[in-house]
């Protein structure tokens, strides 16, 4: 038994939603699928809501945004069965076995009791897409592609909600985080939590596509939201001395404070603004991108 759970927010799901229900009813599996609308236009609203039709697929509403964290972990409670499936609304299916997949290894863990997560992966499209929507496919294809060999080296550190696999008991152990509402940070928290209480993470090739590619200036703008979150829960002594020690953003932090060149370096960052965001907005640099998160840390730090 199998409760897919998908947060939607101002996304039409319908594609993604047939696709599973077509492979979930070719295995002949008992399963549900839960979309919860967190704050969407009324318009998307009307479009999933045809999903209904579907006897597998409930619909929740809920008309002011509670949040990533938030709404993941309600679905999670409302969930009928123990074994979830996590996925973002901005996903498509990659694979026509995908859910085969992820059943043969709910048949691995049959005889075990422990709580478990495995995590499929995530992939973008080969096609380029127009250079005002580049930076973030660019960011995904050089940042969050990884083989599942490569993220079982560790398999923490790759952590990502994404594309989830987990028992419904991990929630005994381990929520998101819900303090956090903008983008940033709470898959980094979660995944710290699930390696902090032993629960095993594996990793499989089974991806996802990562659809939603944002403009350039959107994703500009979500990183400098992932930076506040990363200061937000560094004040409130909410990050584990594990990520500290592997963040090469704070690692870089700490090394110019330790050296006393923060102030030349936020100086230099500075004077050098608006050239950073000519070269990510108009280049897509990855280099300058990491320049300006740098200096909103010093910032904000």
């Amino acid at each position: 038994m199998l409760s897919i759970l998908i947060p939607v927010h101002n996304v039409d799901v319908r594609h993604l939603v047939l696709d599973l229900l077509q492979q979930c009813r070719q295995l002949g599996i008992v399963f549900e699928i839960l979309l919860e609308e967190d704050g969407s236009q009324q318009s998307f609203v009307t479009l999933n809501k045809e999903l209904e039709a579907e006897e597998e697929v409930s619909l929740i509403v809920n008309p002011i945004a509670l949040g990533r964290s938030k709404a993941r972990n309600k679905l999670a409670e409302l969930a009928r069965f123990q074994n979830l499936l996590f996925m973002d609304c901005d996903a498509q299916v990659k694979h026509p076995d995908y859910i085969s997949q992820y059943w043969q290894c709910l048949r691995n863990h049959e005889d075990s009791t422990a709580p478990f997560v495995v995590l499929g992966g995530l992939s973008y499209r080969e096609e380029c897409p127009d250079k005002n929507h580049r930076l973030r496919w660019k960011y995904g294809i050089r940042r969050e592609v990884r083989s599942a060999a490569q993220r079982n080296l560790n398999p923490y550190a790759f952590f990502t909600p994404f594309n989830m696999l987990l028992s419904k008991s991990v929630f005994d152990f381990c929520r998101f985080n819900e303090s956090l509402i903008t983008y940033g940070f709470e898959d980094t928290l979660f995944g710290e939590k699930l390696q902090m209480y032993g629960i095993k993470v594996a990793h499989v090739d089974n991806e996802l596509y990562h659809d939603g590619i944002d403009e350039n200036l959107v994703f500009l703008e979500k990183v400098e939201q992932s930076v506040d979150n990363l200061v937000k829960l560094y004040h409130e002594h909410k990050l584990p001395c594990s990520f500290v020690n592997n963040s090469k953003l704070l690692t870089t932090y700490f090394r110019c404070k330790k050296f006393h060149s923060l102030g030349c370096i936020v100086a230099l960052l500075n004077a050098s603004e608006k050239m950073l965001r000519k070269k990510v907005l108009q280049h897509s640099s990855l280099v300058a991108l990491d320049a300006l998160k740098l200096k909103w840390l010093c910032e904000k730090l």
